[in-house]
């Protein structure tokens, strides 16, 4: 009972620490709906998250926010590595709604932030060349 309650005391701390080491890599896109789309984005984003959610496993934070309009649509994605966002650029390279995305939305700006390697450079490089190195910052934990 000791050595469990010492390892719930000591696991949080464990976890942060960790936390700390990681790389984490974020997309951010800002996106238009296309002409005509308005009406079935909530449906197609639903599938989207449902698909990713089903499909990925390593795809830490995925989610989608519209504007009341239904006109403007921004996208956040955060991974855990650069090979987590590959797999899930080559995931999107041979997905049967690939098409069906870039039909609906028009991509205003993509952001990439994290320490991208030059494997996840390559991978992005049709979509995006916007990729963000941390400067400064700090996380609040509770």
């Amino acid at each position: 009972m000791k050595n469990f309650l010492i390892l719930t005391l000591m696991l949080p701390g464990l976890l942060l620490g960790m936390h700390h080491k990681t790389n984490p890599i974020i997309f951010y896109l800002d996106l238009e709906v296309a002409d005509g789309k308005s009406d079935s984005a909530d449906n197609f984003i639903n599938y989207l998250v449902e698909t990713v959610e089903k499909t990925e496993p390593k795809t830490m934070y995925y989610k989608y926010w519209i504007s009341k309009d239904k006109k403007n649509v921004s996208l956040m994605e955060v991974y855990h590595s650069n090979e987590d966002a590959i797999f899930h650029m080559n995931a999107f390279a041979e997905a049967p709604h690939r098409d069906k995305f870039l039909e609906t939305f028009i991509v205003s700006s993509f952001q990439v932030l994290g320490d991208t390697n030059a494997e996840l450079k390559e991978a992005l490089k049709a979509y995006t060349d916007d990729h963000r190195m941390l400067v400064d910052g700090f996380q609040r934990n509770k």
